[in-house]
């Protein structure tokens, strides 16, 4: 494998692996860890999330959808470039009207 055919890899699963798990990590240490309106935190019996435990309860469901969703995508990365592999380099038509 070139760099270059690692570069769609990498993008890939940066923009949908790193960057949400940067997102909620830093969005659970930013946020408050106190519902501002004075309720009780957790769930249930009336209570609700903190703003810091919603971000980390949102990203347990986003991280299977986005598991999958990146598995999808290098295999779909892998197929166009063993197609491109085949094909060969772009050689253009001879035998045209200038030759």
């Amino acid at each position: 494998m070139t760099s270059r055919s690692v570069r769609p890899y990498a993008v890939t699963l940066g923009l949908l692996w790193v960057l949400p798990a940067l997102l909620v990590a830093v969005l659970h240490v930013t946020l408050p860890d106190y519902n501002a309106s004075g309720q009780c935190s957790g769930l249930g019996f009336g209570c609700t999330l903190t703003p810091a435990d919603l971000v980390l309860f949102l990203g347990y469901f986003a991280a299977p959808i986005l598991f999958v969703l990146g598995l999808v995508v290098c295999v779909l990365i892998a197929f166009v470039q063993s197609r491109r592999q085949r094909r060969g380099p772009f050689e253009p038509p001879r035998g045209g009207p200038n030759e």
